[in-house]
């Protein structure tokens, strides 16, 4: 007999229904903590009916914690999971403590404050956007993951009231990360498109942008407009913290950040 044959055969009939009833109602972690106080009585024997209630309490907050964890990731594009307690400080490589602490304290959301993260290919700049939206998603938040290039299709692919859509989709993102921005100059059209992406955004949430060019930059690569201006203005604000990421490449070395596959 397995473990959960023995539960069943040890739990009493109103027991039972008890546990169905409420995975019936998608009270999972409660579950959970009841059937370990049915199986185990003499280790709660102690606790009284309030504290046993407090403790399943908690492991459904728990529970719903991590299922709404899950769903932010799988939403997020995100194909593998890095977290910010993987980065330890280096002054050398652009890595402070101040800094690791301010993107895990998480302040910027409300702020609405942007990031630009430059650097070097292979010197992590994908990596710390990646962790920080992880970061912005275990506090509950929603975070989305877009290359540049995907991007740019993407609004080009839409009509007028899908890219409506799409913009009001946007808007309710706390963390959107553009990666790889720069790699080829943004014409007329996806200017326009990023500037009313930027406008209905503005102070709703954070947007990181990742790039091998310096913030001072990345306007260089907009093509002359005349939304140009407006949509430096609002992405690429003086207000805004620029990250540069030194050194070389940490790819293929011991400093290279493997992660998770997002699904896992």
């Amino acid at each position: 007999m397995n473990n959960a044959e023995f539960s069943k055969a040890v739990l009493l009939p109103n027991q039972k229904d008890i546990l169905t009833g409420l995975r019936e109602i998608k009270l999972g972690g409660f579950a959970d903590e009841l059937l370990s106080q049915f199986e185990n009585p003499t280790l709660y024997q102690d606790l009284t009916f309030e504290e046993r209630l407090i403790r399943c309490m908690e492991s459904q907050r728990e529970f719903a914690d991590k299922s709404k964890f899950r769903n932010l990731v799988k939403n997020s594009r995100i194909k593998t999971k890095i977290y910010l307690k993987q980065f330890v400080p280096n002054p050398s490589r652009g890595l402070t403590s101040e800094l690791l602490l301010k993107l895990r304290d998480g302040d910027y959301l409300e702020k609405g404050i942007n990031f630009v993260i430059s650097g070097q290919t292979g010197t992590g700049k994908t990596a710390l956007a990646t962790a920080i939206a992880l970061e912005t998603m275990l506090k509950g938040y929603s975070a989305l993951f877009y290359r540049m290039s995907d991007l740019s299709t993407i609004i080009e692919s839409k009509d007028a009231a899908s890219f409506s859509r799409f913009k009001e989709k946007l808007k309710r993102i706390k963390c959107l990360i553009i990666d790889d921005y720069g790699l080829v100059k943004i014409g007329d059209n996806i200017a326009y498109a990023l500037n009313e992406i930027a406008d209905i955004r503005y102070g709703m949430g954070t947007t990181i942008i990742t790039s091998q060019l310096k913030k001072k930059a990345l306007k260089s690569v907009i093509t002359e407009c005349p939304v140009r201006d407006a949509l430096a203005d609002r992405l690429l604000r003086d207000c805004d913290i620029e990250i540069v990421l030194k050194g070389d490449s940490w790819r293929g070395s011991g400093e290279e950040f493997k992660g998770e596959r997002a699904d896992e």
